[in-house]
């Protein structure tokens, strides 16, 4: 019966755009719908949906599942006091316009047929049998919560973290604020040439003066960097070229502008990059 139904959402990139994460709730969103409407005749109340995770892809999820079924209750659980998961958490603090999404998510916060729980850790204080006995459906939104390693020797040597944790610590995700981070040091070395990546060279060599101007910039952070860091140089080391990278152009025009610095390149890293755009 639809108390079985039970689906797993997990997105495990920090970069993932919002559009591919409404795109992923929008296919398990329609399995959702496929099978309440071969059941909805025989329910004796509204249906009941529980969310675990209350990151982008649980609010478009609660988003689409109130605009589809009217009747419809909502509860998402959160293990954090706060909900918003990587928007709140995960994006750059200079970079304000991505959490303005946070607004469309309060409207579906403040939804009637919405509920939010935080403080709930699932397996813990509640058990995935407890929530499927509970709820017509269950929806696993939390993502990654753990780093992917690479494996390497030297790997758990002090100093060495991972980007996750590193932007939880800049942006005073609970669990990280006491992050024990260096920045008594004069290079960085930063493992990957994504869009996070990006945005931990950035942040590490924005000027303290301009740091300080960022609405959003923890208190914490401003006054380590101002403190602490004698940072001069970041290398952003990735295992492919040029034409491989996963930065957007935004994020690196971001980086070739920062005040007081000067982004190096390789020649020799571009010598077949013209040869493979000829040939496509």
């Amino acid at each position: 019966d639809i108390q079985k139904f039970f689906v797993y959402v997990s997105f495990l990139h920090m970069s993932t755009s919002f559009k591919y994460i409404l795109n992923g709730c929008r296919s398990s969103i329609n399995q959702y719908f496929t099978i309440w409407n071969r059941f909805r005749s025989s329910a004796s109340s509204a249906p009941k949906v529980c969310i675990v995770g209350s990151g982008p892809a649980s609010f478009y999820a609660a988003q689409h599942l109130i605009k589809k079924v009217p009747s419809i209750e909502v509860d998402v659980y959160e293990h954090l006091p706060v909900p918003f998961g990587l928007v709140r958490f995960g994006v750059a603090p200079d970079h304000p316009e991505v959490k303005n999404v946070i607004n469309t998510f309060t409207k579906t916060a403040n939804s009637p047929q919405f509920r939010f729980l935080g403080n709930v850790t699932l397996g813990k204080d509640i058990s995935l049998k407890e929530l499927r006995n509970a709820y017509h459906a269950v929806l696993l939104a939390y993502g990654a919560d753990e780093d992917k390693e690479f494996g390497i020797e030297g790997e758990g040597l002090q100093n060495i973290l991972s980007a996750r944790r590193f932007v939880g610590w800049y942006n005073g995700l609970p669990r990280d604020v006491n992050l024990p981070v260096n920045l008594d040091v004069e290079e960085v070395a930063v493992l990957g040439q994504g869009n996070v990546a990006l945005d931990v060279a950035r942040i590490i060599l924005t000027p303290i003066d301009v740091l300080k101007e960022v609405e959003q910039m923890l208190v914490h952070f401003v006054m380590g960097i101002s403190t602490n860091s004698k940072i001069r140089r970041v290398r952003l080391i990735g295992r492919r070229g040029p034409l491989q990278v996963a930065f957007t152009i935004k994020e690196l025009r971001e980086m070739l502008k920062l005040p007081q610095c000067a982004t190096i390149c390789n020649k020799s890293d571009f010598d077949l990059v013209r040869p493979a755009i000829a040939m496509t």
